[in-house]
């Protein structure tokens, strides 16, 4: 078994300064030399302690478990930072939108829960097929994802689609007109990803969100502050003795 050596002295005033370069083990658990002159290790021997090295380092499981552990934290956080930088920074930056799909209107083309990424487009390179993101003109103005059955152009250069939820079985009881511009068209599906927007929408979750995350943040912050600094040993502590010995007695 690997074991530490730990060397105990009496605690007393020294007449002068003692470091590992003047006095060596054997005189330390003897109290000749040097540690006699100062008065070390007569009156109170010096006790010698053989110890398992564990119960200094930790086991090797530990270890292995807290290197895992930790790598697992910074993989977790580091995708949640990245989803954060996608859904909720990315389209004030870069021309694109994310719309999460709620309803199943789209089945099979976009599930509840998949995430929608939309690009700008003319109104004129519009066609039939198309995915289009846009509010619809009666009701709520509720805002929708749907497939474009057909284009018509108007007299005054407008252009009137009717679309369709892809799982419906007919199409919108409406049509949109679009007097011209750009319009947000789906590009890219993510499955999945919304999954945990449509649950942070809960009623009950949302509340305890706004509430739960602060506190989160908070007690990480104050983590970082109050981790004690590591000392920076700049000269060899005089109680820390090197075992000089020819070998154990």
């Amino acid at each position: 078994m690997d074991m530490v050596v730990v060397v105990t002295a009496p605690v007393r005033d020294l007449s002068e300064p003692v470091s590992p370069a003047s006095v060596s083990f054997d005189e330390i658990v003897r109290g000749t030399g040097r540690c006699g002159d100062l008065g070390l290790g007569t009156r109170t021997p010096a006790s010698v302690t053989l110890l398992p090295r564990a119960r200094f380092t930790g086991t090797r499981t530990q270890k292995l478990l807290g290197r895992l552990f930790f790598q697992l934290g910074n993989i977790v956080s580091s995708m949640a930072f990245a989803l954060f930088l996608f859904l909720a920074v990315g389209p004030h930056l870069f021309p694109y939108q994310t719309m999460t799909m709620l309803t199943g209107s789209m089945v099979p083309t976009i599930n509840p829960g998949d995430v929608a990424v939309d690009t700008q487009v003319s109104v004129y390179d519009l066609k039939p097929g198309d995915v289009i993101t846009y509010r619809i003109p009666v009701d709520d103005n509720r805002i929708v994802s749907h497939r474009i059955v057909s284009v018509t152009g108007e007299p005054d250069g407008s252009l009137t689609v009717q679309t369709k939820g892809d799982a419906n079985p007919d199409n919108d009881p409406w049509k949109a007109n679009f007097p011209g511009g750009t319009i947000w068209r789906v590009d890219t599906v993510i499955p999945k990803m919304g999954e945990g927007i449509r649950w942070f929408r809960q009623p009950g979750v949302a509340k305890v969100a706004v509430y739960v995350a602060p506190a989160l943040v908070s007690l990480m912050l104050l983590s970082v502050i109050w981790k004690p600094a590591r000392r920076k040993r700049s000269e060899p502590d005089p109680h820390d003795v090197p075992f000089t010995g020819s070998g154990a007695r």
